[in-house]
């Protein structure tokens, strides 16, 4: 139960999806909260996996938790069980990567290759970023991992007076492999909380720089 309650929570630590969500006939249902962070679930048709949403507002100015979100070589300090990754294809707020999570033996590490899409609203100082699975031949599946699914997740980070963020993250993902999804629905409820206090504690650490497109979005 220790080893599947951690391969669920931690396969789950990269998310980044369309407002997919909002398109499905089923409702957020609230769950309470954990570490701050308003935790609610919906089942998404067609699918025995839950899709789960956290919401907190951080005393952290958004650029500092941009530049956390959008450095690749961040993620080992705040994504548990980060293994490595590589950058397929990178542009200006976009990314397609490879990523792998070590998982104790004798669960087997799971990968995934992901596409993340990034929208900045300047007018209402919001950024959004979608993420999901994709196929690359560049990096196929291979004896290392199970391949992971993405199906949608997706991240809103809105600024707020005070230097002050509203921060959202929705997902819909598969850890695939012999876990029933009774345990996983169980258990990725507390992948919210975790995903977002872990970019808070980074974004807090050293003398984050502000990502420059996002740096002035707090001033009256």
């Amino acid at each position: 139960m220790r080893h599947c309650r951690t391969l669920v929570l931690l396969i789950l630590m990269l998310a980044f999806s369309a407002p997919a969500f909002a398109q499905q006939n089923g409702r957020w249902e609230p769950m309470g909260e954990s570490d701050g962070v308003a935790i609610s679930r919906m089942q998404v048709e067609g699918s025995s996996v839950f899709a789960f949403r956290g919401e907190i507002v951080a005393d952290v100015h958004i650029g500092k938790l941009l530049t956390v979100f959008a450095d690749g070589n961040q993620r080992r300090h705040w994504v548990d069980r980060y293994d490595e990754h590589g950058t397929l294809e990178r542009g200006e707020l976009s990314e397609r990567y490879w990523i792998r999570f070590g998982l104790p033996f004798p669960i087997k590490d799971r990968d995934y290759v992901l596409q993340t899409e990034g929208r900045l609203d300047q007018a209402n100082q919001v950024f959004v970023a979608s993420i999901e699975s994709v196929d690359d031949a560049r990096r196929p599946e291979n004896d290392c991992c199970v391949r992971a699914m993405t199906y949608s997740t997706y991240y809103r980070f809105e600024a707020l007076e005070g230097e002050r963020t509203r921060m959202i993250v929705e997902v819909h993902t598969d850890p695939k492999g012999l876990l029933p999804d009774w345990l996983v629905n169980r258990i990725q409820r507390d992948w919210p909380s975790k995903t977002l206090g872990g970019l808070i504690r980074q974004a807090k650490k050293g003398d984050q720089p502000l990502y420059g497109p996002v740096a002035d979005w707090h001033r009256p």
